[in-house]
Order: structure tokens, then sequence, then C-alpha cells
């Protein structure tokens, strides 16, 4: 049975989430019987013009780390991290431009920080619609450090694990993790194995949730070129719970892309990171981030279309925490995550995140008339207040089949 979503008082009217500036990334598409104008992807030719999202600006993503930005199907999921996003990307119809949405609970030791965070897109990819979503936990709830190369703030009881500026275990990079703050007995890899999951509801253009599902974030799989795989809604700790699982296309976590994509079968010991998560040069695209990631079929939604995705805990066991399972609510994102976000490492390394000229401010797009005039518009479903399609003063347009908030005055 479907059910009626919560409603978020606590968000400010008209309080916007960060979202990706589509507007240096489209071209004008008149559309007919209307006075709006859709919006096409003009030829990418590359990188350039791909819009994203600013994505969660967490540290532990090393060198891998891309927002998400759209032409990165099901089909790339057992990729290595950011392989398909740093590769210019062959983007079809967008159909909602990328948008980020934040999600904070009470026990986060990172108040200035969200506890998740959800990036979503729709697109179209081999002639199917394709909803894109990406869950990314703060690492100071938990984090892809197990074993040996457990850090961060696993709380373990040995005091002669590894001191400031000694060499940590398991790898050459120098530890600045306190002591008592790192070893083995801190986390361990069947710790990830055995019971961490992630549970997403997902409503229609309504508000009626019409999918709730557990994504497994690891476990055996003796198809898997480490042994080890994300089982999706399919077994381990996923399933589910409401909805068609035909409808969910693929799927990927964080610790498989490292193990699978990037072939890095650290099965017993992570690489050896340091409290700022400092890429190991073993292991250079570590994701250190705990990260689900799923791609749906639109057809699943129905007429009302694809609404929004929401989570209402996060869930580690163990967690860093007191507790496995933190409540959340949705929570405007940090004011200064208004741009899409280039971990230094990236830099370093001489990759590139994105290259794009935004135009509108957080959570908006452009929007092109038939008549040539243009203005920026907010993103449906980006997470305003009581989780409305569109923020104050706007509503969802009918000529361009919902894809644009234009003002009702």
């Amino acid at each position: 049975m479907n059910r009626r979503i919560p409603q978020f008082s606590r968000w400010l009217v008209g309080a916007a989430l960060v979202a990706a500036c589509g507007g240096a990334t489209e071209e004008p598409s008149p559309t007919p019987g209307g006075s709006g104008g859709g919006l096409a992807p003009r030829d990418n030719g590359g990188k350039s013009g791909v819009p994203t999202t600013p994505g969660p600006h967490f540290i532990g993503a090393g060198v891998s780390y891309r927002p998400l930005s759209p032409g990165c199907g099901p089909d790339t999921a057992d990729q290595c991290g950011g392989a398909c996003e740093g590769d210019a990307p062959d983007t079809g119809r967008i159909s909602r431009a990328p948008a980020t949405l934040c999600f904070k609970g009470t026990l986060d030791p990172t108040p200035t920080n969200p506890t998740a965070v959800i990036e979503q897109v729709i697109e179209e990819k081999d002639g199917r619609d394709v909803v894109h979503l990406r869950v990314t936990f703060d690492p100071s709830f938990v984090d892809n450090t197990y074993g040996a190369g457990a850090c961060c703030g696993w709380p373990v009881p040995d005091t002669t694990a590894a001191m400031p500026g000694a060499p940590m275990p398991g790898g050459p990079m120098a530890g600045k993790a306190d002591a008592g703050k790192a070893g083995k007995a801190g986390h361990s890899f069947d710790d990830l194995v055995g019971s961490d999951h992630l549970e997403l509801l997902l409503t229609d253009g309504t508000g009626e949730t019409v999918m709730d599902f557990k994504l497994d974030y690891i476990s055996e799989d003796a198809s898997a070129p480490c042994g080890y795989g994300t089982l999706g809604v399919q077994g381990g700790e996923g399933k589910m719970l409401v909805g068609d699982p035909s409808a969910v296309l693929g799927v990927a976590t964080s610790i498989d892309r490292n193990l699978n994509g990037c072939g890095y079968c650290y099965t017993v010991d992570s690489p050896a990171t340091d409290e700022e998560y400092t890429p190991n040069p073993d292991a250079p695209d570590w994701d250190y981030r705990v990260v689900y990631e799923v791609w749906l079929d639109l057809a699943a939604f129905g007429a009302a279309g694809f609404g929004q995705a929401y989570i209402t805990n996060v869930h580690a066991s163990p967690s860093k925490l007191e507790s496995n399972t933190v409540e959340v609510d949705g929570d405007p994102c940090p004011p200064e995550w208004d741009t899409p976000f280039c971990h230094p490492s990236v830099i370093e390394e001489g990759r590139n995140c994105f290259d794009q000229d935004p135009e509108c401010p957080p959570n908006y797009t452009i929007y092109i008339s038939t008549e040539g005039k243009s203005w920026c518009t907010p993103i449906p479903f980006s997470g305003y207040p009581g989780r409305a399609p569109c923020p104050e003063g706007y509503a969802l347009d009918a000529a361009s089949e919902g894809r644009y908030c234009l003002p009702t005055k």
C-alpha cells in the first residue's frame, strides 16, 4: 500500500536545497502547444557542458570523486568510482536537472555538515527514462576504513594503536589518528558484510511513496572478481519492501566499486590513510566514504511521474556514534555547498571534476521560453517545505510535462 510522506516542518519556507546549476548546459527546444519551452542538451563533444550536482563536500573521496552528472547509466555500475563522470559521458535528453538534497540527524558529530546526501537526476538512457540516485553518508558516521587500516574515529580500547606521526599499519601513509582511534579492533571488513544497508523511499509526483527498498552494501558473491559485491535488492541485506524489483535497473556501492571496479581486493585491511583521508598511493582511487547508487525505470512511477527520493534514517553496524541507526530529517544543505565540489586531490592528480560555468543560483536551472526569454527557475522536487514539488510562489509547468517550476504570478 502506498504511504503518504511525512511533513518536514523544520524547513524554512522558500528555502531551497543545494543543487546543480544547469544553465550553461542546454539549448532551447520549443514545446508544441504551450508558451513554455523545453530544453535539450547540446552535443557535448567532451566533458564541458554536462550539468552536475554540487555533490556532498565530505572528505574521503580521494581522487576518484566526481559529482553525479547525467550520462552515467546502469551499465557503468561496475566501474571504478568517478570513471564515467570523468570521461565526458554521452548525455541524452535530461528530464530533470541534477539536484542535491541533504538530511541531518540529531546525533551528528559534525553539525555544520549533513548526515547523508542524496543526488538525483532524471534522463533518457538507451531509449528509456531513468532515475539515477546516489546517497552518500558522512564519514563521521561510517567509512570504508577497516582492519589494520581502520582510522578516523573508530573507537577502540587498545591504547597501543597507531600514535600521531607513527607509520600507519597496512600501508605507507603517516598516521594522524589519535591513539585508541585506529586499529584492527575498531572496524572490520566483516562488519560491512554483516549488516550494512540503506533503506530508500521514493515518491511519485503526487507525494505518495510508491517504492521502498533496502540496498545491500556488500556480500559474498562468487561471481564478483574479488569474491564480494553488492547484491542490490536481491540478497544479502537488500530486499524490496514496496514496489516492483524489476524497476531497479542497476545498483552500485562505493565498496563494490573499490573492490571490483578499481581492482583493489582489500577484504581484510583497507588502504591505510589518516584523519584527512589522504589518498593512499597504493590505492589512489579508493573511496573512503560509504556510498549507495541506484538506477530506476521511470515508468514504475506511472502517470504521476517521479517525485523525490528520501530517507528517514541511516544505518551502519557498527557506526562511529552511540547508535548504529540514526533518525534523519530533511535539512537545507550548507550554504557554502553552492558549487560542484572538486576534491583537492583530484586537481593535484591533474584530473578535472567538471567544466561548466554556472549561471543560476543553487537548486535552479535555466528556462528558455518559445519567445526566446530566459530565466533561472527552481528544479522540481528538490526538497521544498512539506515536500512540495515547487517552492512557494511557483508551480509545475504543464507545458513541459512538469520539468520546471514556473512563477504563479
